[in-house]
């Protein structure tokens, strides 16, 4: 990303809102109020490893995001919640060779799991994408904040 280049725009949110200046500072509050919950399950669900959960807060962030023309942040959280789902299989598929029982959880995430691509494990790319969607995430604030007051 260079220097001065904004990770925001709010092209769209103007355009979906009709240009109302009240809609846009309500949901860059909203998004405001959302982005230390984004961070910390991230950041927590990626350091326990839960996959699963990680998998869908990223999906859950990357509407709020890209809402705010965040797209490379919602490209990163897109690849986030994808890789995710890989890892969830290969530990599931791990479990089962090793003829340990699913519990029920288990169960249920290798329903959701098991169709997904063995191409999609790639540990060594999520660190990178959790490293950079919470760099991105202080910029957006001072950004947005910004914007908010030239409104």
């Amino acid at each position: 990303m260079i220097q001065d280049e904004k990770i925001t725009d709010l092209s769209y949110l103007k355009e979906m809102s009709g240009n109302d200046n009240g809609i846009i500072v309500e949901m860059i509050d909203i998004f405001l109020e959302q982005i230390p919950e984004f961070e910390n399950e991230i950041s927590s669900h990626y350091k326990a490893r839960d996959w699963q959960e990680l998998g869908a807060i990223a999906h859950k962030a990357k509407s709020s995001v890209r809402t705010l023309g965040m797209e490379t942040t919602g490209k990163c959280l897109e690849q986030l919640e994808h890789f995710s789902k890989g890892n969830l299989k290969f530990e599931l598929q791990t479990k089962k060779e090793n003829g340990i029982e699913f519990s029920l959880k288990d169960e249920k995430n290798w329903l959701n799991v098991k169709n997904e691509s063995t191409n999609d494990i790639k540990l060594a790319i999520i660190p990178k994408l959790v490293e950079q969607f919470l760099a991105h995430c202080p910029i957006a604030i001072k950004e947005l904040k910004k914007d908010m007051d030239q409104l």
